[in-house]
């Protein structure tokens, strides 16, 4: 089993409390880990100064996210010359949206992601992009999802990271089109922990996920019991998702480490 890690930027800009987490998760040998730029958006500034704290402490190999949105070429080759400068050369290529949600191309930028890829590999750049088992909210449904995915992999990105899911149904889909279509892209599952279910289901509206009743259902105002439940559910999930061929699992950590090491323990068992 191949496994990453998601961090972000903290907005107390305490880059040492994160890197002080990952080091309680890293004796599980992730391949990467990837810093995103944030809640909602953050700086792009704090993000670096996150990578430039991984790197002054770890050797963790990091994969930094990149939006598209209202970036010109010029933005984007001075913003990756940086990540080189720091020795990162794996990028998470995303759209992303503006502060107020809606997306917005820079004249001189980029209009869809995958003329981004086609740019980023160009720059010999490793690129991963996005898989939706759900559609986005901005998406016009699964099969213009799965459309972009193939665009994106003609573009030459081969790893694609998927937004978090908790439908078997839905993962089975995106696996079996994926397959069906020969979208040479190797699918890493995205699985986000239950630190807090009320926080993951109000997330998980934004995001256009279903959480399902039963999942739900399982969570009370009994700490020990949410988290016997919550490692439960990711240790069933994983077991599903590789019965059905994966065997690559980004983790979600949402800055946080001791219910995923918790869950890695159980898995290395």
């Amino acid at each position: 089993m191949k496994i990453s890690y998601e961090f972000y930027p903290p907005k107390d800009m305490n880059y040492t409390k994160v890197v002080n987490e990952y080091s309680l998760i890293a004796s599980h040998n992730p391949s990467f880990i990837s810093i995103t730029y944030g809640a909602m958006g953050g700086s792009q500034d704090r993000s670096i100064d996150l990578i430039k704290a991984f790197k002054n402490k770890t050797n963790v190999e990091i994969a930094a996210h990149l939006t598209l949105g209202g970036k010109s070429k010029s933005d984007l080759r001075a913003i990756i010359e940086g990540f080189k400068s720091l020795g990162v050369n794996k990028i998470v290529a995303l759209r992303g949206d503006s502060p107020e949600g809606k997306f917005h191309a820079h004249p001189d930028g980029f209009f869809n992601t995958a003329d981004f890829v086609k740019f980023l590999t160009e720059l010999n750049l490793e690129v991963y992009v996005s898989a939706y088992p759900e559609p986005h909210p901005d998406s016009e449904g699964f099969n213009f999802d799965l459309k972009l995915l193939e665009e994106k992999t003609f573009a030459g990105s081969n790893q694609c990271i998927s937004q978090f899911c908790f439908a078997e149904k839905d993962y089975k889909k995106l696996i079996d089109q994926i397959s069906k279509r020969k979208i040479n892209n190797e699918l890493t599952a995205g699985i986000m922990p239950i630190y807090d279910i009320n926080s993951l289901c109000k997330m998980a509206k934004r995001c256009g996920i279903h959480v399902p009743v039963e999942i739900v259902e399982q969570f009370s105002d009994d700490e020990i019991q949410n988290e016997k439940a919550a490692i439960n559910i990711c240790k069933k999930q994983i077991k599903d998702l590789q019965n059905m061929g994966i065997n690559n699992f980004h983790f979600y950590t949402l800055n946080q480490s001791s219910l995923l090491l918790k869950i890695l323990d159980e898995l290395s068992l």
